[in-house]
């Protein structure tokens, strides 16, 4: 019997190692992946969830949780069972149940992948305060805190800075005011004092240690708290370190360190809040009223008061409050910001309305098909917030880097105290201590971990504005690194609504009689091509009713029993599998057709080719200008199609297209994807069919347009909502961005470290005379991660 279990705080390799140990204490066979972090037990025997757990505490802070299948197919975790250590550090206290993403926080480094919080109480495994997902209600409540926190602490943090700065020598005013003992003493309990308010930092640098997981309030917490011991020990012991009449002590290092800290975790926490923007926008879309009709009188009602299949009433200029479908009335649409489409779109009966959008010219009633989170909208809302905690391949050279970081410094650190204390023909205790911990301060890890996550975050959320929605960050790397792209034709590159433009009797059959046949035996079918048969028998009032027996035969057309006649309904393959020939007159025709772009199915009764069925479906006015665009990048573009050759020719030598593989199956696609791929290029797929499915979860990236089917759209990565072919162009030009905005952030956070490290370990000392004090470090380590952000922020304003 085989189990799966999500393993919860297992973020490295080492993490890995450890969890599989422990398991295997308790099982026989155990299989330990870290992305995702899971566990698969085979047993024959059921192992309690509480004895796993137990395994694991001993281990580290790791939890475990069953991963329920249920009779849909849909996932759900089973509760951390009671013998959890999720407070690994305090187990006085009682452990706390984690739900998978139903927090309200996540770690903006993604230390711990798409895992979310319930409360901001600091990432356990890099320190940073955790952000709140987009969409999620107070969203000030953290900004506001450490805005207080930080006015507290500069009002202390001022004086002491005024008293040490000023206070260097015993001649100095300040000493006229205020007692030197006194003034010594006011520093160490103002510094004293700023601790107290910083000291959730001081928590987490100790639980870094602690668990090894050492991060960026490692370093500062490292230094920091070597500065204040020291200057205690100076404060209690003056007479040993009198030097010219003044006393080695750092309390205002200390005090503006962490002011200057707690100034970065504010200015983050903005910056963070403004990457949000995007989706907070889209929650303002849905309006917080609905009119309800109940036996022909309105009412006004809360938006979650709205039920299934409930009537509704909206007025011109109201935004519609649920996705449904219009009962009476006709009106037009604006879903410029949901589809991002500029045009208002034609609505009339039977169509469908989505959540958010605009009636601008005339009342009309719906039915309430999709209410709450299963809106449009609220689903667009929560595959960006899952898009923005998944995480890029890019970001795992930063992990790996980061991995190394703290270690490094640390070790530098050890070694320029050692260097300036002993070694230097300069040497001091003192001259020692101060380089170190500058060292220490500076030293920025959260630049190098934000550099990636941040620009995903910020370029997903653009995305959202255009209607482009990316459910995968990796999606936004590969996009721009595409060699390939492969695309469907039917509704991808043409409008997707086949027009059956002919019927060629062949046979002296009436033109009606062709029509209701096709019709009858096309009816019970979804398929786009199937309409345009339907459509065409309601455009000449002829009756048509659906059969029971029909058949799609995959790739090739229809079959069915119409009053015990067998009808097919196809391509060529169709005919030549009921061994069918076509005579050269009919080939003729078909081929001058087909080199117009247009698709022909034959149709047959009782194995006679009686008529042909001339099908059209214009092709979509931006594609042409679209695959120029792409072309310019060099990239080469495959058409794959079910439709005969000279159709799909006609249509590619219309827009340019490179090459083209005609009367595909869906396992033609996929074998076509798979090959390429040997080849070492990166494909991008795009299609809109249930058949393109398989080869859009194949494709390095997968692109469902908005208006094809479900299924394509569950297998894609990123969907382009409004399915103008020219989004392509717009999400490509969004990943090209996206990267090139991360690649800065590399660079720039990566250059920032070498130079500051080595500027405060002293390289440039003996040449320049440059040194770096603990609180020009801090500054410059708080404005670091700060410009990382601010630079990604940038992604909001560009133009796709």
């Amino acid at each position: 019997m085989k189990t799966r279990y999500k393993i919860n705080e297992m973020t490295c390799s080492g993490c890995q190692a450890k969890v599989a140990e422990a398991l295997q204490t308790v099982a026989d066979k155990v299989d330990v992946s870290l992305n995702p972090a899971e566990a698969v037990i085979e047993s024959n025997k059921q192992i309690a969830l509480e004895d796993l757990q137990h395994a694991l505490s001993h281990k580290g802070p790791y939890t475990i949780q069953e991963i329920i299948v249920n009779a849909d197919g849909s996932e759900e975790l089973s509760e951390i069972a009671h013998h959890a250590v999720h407070n690994h550090n305090n187990h006085n206290e009682p452990p706390k149940q984690l739900e998978h993403l139903a927090g309200k926080y996540y770690c903006p480094m993604l230390c711990e992948g798409d895992k979310v919080y319930d409360s901001n109480v600091g990432c356990p495994v890099c320190g940073m305060d955790l952000v709140q997902i987009g969409g999620s209600t107070n969203n000030n409540e953290e900004l506001n805190h450490l805005k207080k926190l930080l006015i507290q602490s500069a009002v202390i943090t001022i004086p002491v800075f005024f008293i040490a700065m000023f206070g260097m020598s015993h001649d100095s005013f300040i000493y006229k005011i205020i007692p030197f003992n006194v003034a010594l003493w006011l520093q160490f309990i103002g510094t004293t004092a700023v601790l107290f308010l910083g000291r959730k930092y001081l928590k987490r640098a100790y639980v870094s240690f602690k668990t090894w997981n050492l991060n960026m309030f490692s370093l500062i917490g490292l230094g920091a708290v070597a500065a204040y011991v020291f200057s205690v020990y100076v404060l209690l012991n003056p007479h040993a370190f009198h030097a010219n009449d003044h006393l080695p002590i750092y309390f205002e290092s200390v005090a503006v360190i962490f002011t200057l800290m707690i100034l970065g975790q504010w200015l983050e926490a903005r910056a963070h809040q403004k990457t949000k923007s995007s989706l907070e926008h889209l929650l303002n879309l849905v309006p917080q009223k609905a009119t309800i009709l109940i036996n022909g009188n309105s009412t006004e009602i809360d938006i979650d008061k709205v039920q299934m299949n409930d009537e509704l009433l909206v007025k011109p200029g109201e935004k519609i409050p649920v996705d449904g479908i219009i009962l009476s009335g006709k009106t037009s649409v604006n879903e410029a910001l949901l589809t991002g489409e500029p045009l208002p779109v034609n609505k009339k009966e039977n169509d469908e309305v989505l959540a958010g959008s605009i009636n601008t010219n005339q009342a009309f009633t719906m039915k309430a098909t999709r209410i709450g989170q299963t809106t449009t909208i609220a689903q667009i809302i929560e595959m960006v917030n899952k898009a923005s905690l998944s995480r890029a391949p890019i970001q795992r050279l930063a992990d790996k880097i980061s991995g190394y970081f703290v270690p490094i410094v640390v070790l530098i650190a050890i070694s320029t105290f050692f260097y300036w204390g002993f070694v230097s023909t300069e040497a001091s205790l003192l001259f020692g201590l101060q380089n170190a911990i500058a060292v220490l301060i500076i030293a920025c890890p959260c630049a190098l971990g934000l550099a990636t996550p941040v620009s995903i975050s910020v370029g997903i959320g653009k995305g959202a504005e255009y209607g482009i929605l990316i459910k995968k960050a990796e999606a936004l790397e590969l996009l721009q690194k595409t060699n390939v792209i492969i695309t469907d034709k039917t509704g991808t590159l043409t409008e997707g609504k086949p027009s059956l433009e002919q019927i060629i009797s062949l046979k002296d059959f009436p033109e009606e009689e062709l029509i209701k046949i096709t019709a009858d035996l096309n009816a019970s079918s979804e398929h786009p091509i199937a309409k345009a048969f339907t459509d065409k028998a309601k455009e000449r009032n002829i009756d048509f009713k659906p059969i029971k027996m029909v058949a799609n035969v995959q790739g090739k057309g229809m079959q069915g029993m119409i009053n015990g006649k067998k009808i097919l309904l196809g391509n060529e393959t169709l005919l030549k599998q009921n061994q069918l020939e076509i005579s050269t007159e009919i080939k003729s025709k078909v081929t001058e057709i087909q080199n117009q772009g247009k698709t022909v199915s034959y149709i047959v009764i009782n194995n006679e080719l009686v008529g042909l069925a001339v099908i059209h479906d214009a092709v979509k006015t931006e594609v042409k200008e679209t695959i120029a665009y792409l072309h310019s990048k060099n990239i080469k573009i495959i058409m794959l199609t079910g439709d005969h050759q000279l159709t799909a020719n006609a249509i590619a030598n219309q827009v340019g297209i490179d090459e083209v593989f005609a009367q595909q199956l869906p396992q033609d696609k996929l074998s076509m994807i798979e090959s390429i791929q040997k080849e070492g290029k990166i494909i991008t797929m795009i299609g809109d069919g249930i058949n393109d499915a398989p080869a859009l979860a194949k494709a390095d990236v997968g692109i469902a347009m908005g208006n094809g089917s479900d299924l394509a759209q569950d297998f894609a990565k990123i969907t382009l909502l409004n399915s103008s072919f020219s989004n392509l162009k717009k999400a490509y030009n969004l990943s090209e961005h996206v990267m090139k905005n991360i690649q800065q952030n590399l660079f720039f956070a990566f250059i920032y470290n070498v130079i500051g490290i080595a500027v405060a370990a002293g390289v440039l000392y003996y040449a320049t005379g440059m040194l770096l004090s603990p609180m020009i470090a801090a500054l410059a380590m708080c404005l670091s991660s700060v410009s990382v952000i601010g630079n990604a922020v940038r992604l909001r304003n560009v133009k796709l």
